[in-house]
Formats: structure tokens, C-alpha cells, sequence
């Protein structure tokens, strides 16, 4: 399967980029490399599970250094998640009846909730580890850079702002979007959607933002001259 999505990337039209996979189980760091070389490839793909926690980032940290090494950027995006639908009643509970779980409940909850942990391994161990990787985090790492303030009260610390982490929009508008850009600055923001379950959209943030989040920063993110 991965190796007929890499070879996708040979039909996609101009101008269309893919991302990378990788096995997350004994990985071959030799065929990442290669299919991070091959044409139309902008970077490599890793679910939020796979760094969940600062020790599951150590044991996925040699995968995300052959993207480092080729120059090549990290997206983060969910991983698995409860089925919406109806869900089976807790084993515990076995009185309970089952539930109908609405279509939007895992991009609302387990989503959220997998991009912030993983923010906060990033957080803890990831820049220590790779120290030249670009990494970006879909729907603003589920706001986690607005957890600072909690962050500081239970003992941590945001520190400086890091250029190479990067957070993309996906189905947030522009009161999420400005409150995060007020933590981390205009730079790391680059634009995404959830297409085709949202559609793309401007926040309407003026003319300045706009270039920042469609054009520099994305050109930033993939390594692309402008």
C-alpha cells in the first residue's frame, strides 16, 4: 500500500504535491529516503499518535531525521479515532445502551486531543532531538500553543517561539487563527482545509496575513524559494 502511494505521486498534476508515509513498525529508513527523493514528494506524513508523548517521539525520532536530513518537512495530522455512529457500550457498563455518536464528535474531540499531546512531546523533546527539522502541526496543534498560560501555572514553560514549528489552519477561522498568531506571531501559520469535509478559507485578516499565510509561509514550511 505505501508503495502504490508513492508511486501516485508520479500522476498527480502539475503543481500538486504529496506527502510521504512511513511503516511505523520496523520502518525502512532506506526506502523513506528514497521516496522522500522522488518527484512531486514535499514532505513526510506522521500520525499525532506516533508522538504522543515524549518517549514515542525518541522511538519515531530516527524516521523524522531521514526527512531532516533530506531537507524535507513534517506534517502531523490525526491519527485513529473513535468511530462517530453508533458506539458499542462500554464493557464496564454493561446496562448502558448504545450510543449515536455524532459524524463531527473525533474532529472535535480525539483529534483535538491526539495534535496536543503531540505539540507538547514536540514541546518537551523534539526540537532536543532533531534540532534542523521543519514540522507542522494541522488545525493549529488543536490550539495548544493557547494552553501556555496553564502550561506555566502547572510547572512548565512555552520558551522562546521555535521559527521551525509551523501550525496549519485547516477548519479554523479567524478567531481561532488570531488568538493562536497572538501566542506565535504571523510567521508559522501557513493555510490548509479540511476539503472535502470543509472548504478552504481566507480568515479575512487583511492583505499582509494573507500573503503570509497563502505564499511566505507555506514557501517557508516546504523549503520552496519565493
Amino acid at each position: 500500500m505505501l508503495a502504490a502511494w508513492h508511486a501516485g505521486a508520479d500522476d498527480l498534476p502539475a503543481g500538486t504535491g504529496l506527502w510521504a508515509a512511513a511503516a511505523l513498525v520496523e520502518p525502512d529508513l532506506d526506502r523513506l529516503a528514497g521516496d522522500l527523493a522522488r518527484p512531486g514528494v514535499v514532505g513526510l506524513q506522521v500520525p499525532a499518535t506516533a508522538l504522543a508523548t515524549p518517549a514515542r517521539l525518541e522511538v519515531l525520532a530516527p524516521v523524522l531525521a531521514v526527512a531532516e536530513a533530506a531537507d524535507r518537512p513534517v506534517l502531523v495530522h490525526p491519527g485513529p479515532a473513535a468511530a462517530s455512529g453508533p458506539a458499542a457500550a462500554p464493557a464496564a457498563a454493561p446496562a448502558a445502551s448504545a450510543e449515536e455518536l455524532p459524524t463531527w464528535w473525533p474532529a472535535l474531540t480525539d483529534y483535538v486531543a491526539q495534535l496536543q499531546a503531540a505539540w507538547f512531546a514536540w514541546h518537551v523533546a523534539g526540537r532536543r532531538l532533531l534540532p534542523h527539522l521543519r514540522i507542522c502541526f494541522v488545525a493549529l496543534a488543536g490550539l495548544a500553543p493557547l494552553f501556555h498560560e496553564r502550561l506555566d501555572q502547572r510547572g512548565g514553560r512555552l520558551g522562546a517561539i521555535d521559527p521551525g514549528v509551523f501550525y496549519e489552519t485547516s477548519s479554523f477561522g479567524p478567531r481561532a487563527v488570531d488568538a493562536v498568531v497572538r501566542v506565535v506571531g504571523v510567521d508559522p501559520i501557513v493555510h490548509g482545509s479540511d476539503r472535502p469535509y470543509a472548504h478552504p478559507t481566507d480568515p479575512g485578516l487583511g492583505d499582509a496575513f494573507a500573503h503570509a499565510l497563502f505564499v511566505a509561509n507555506p514557501a517557508r514550511l516546504l523549503g520552496v524559494a519565493r
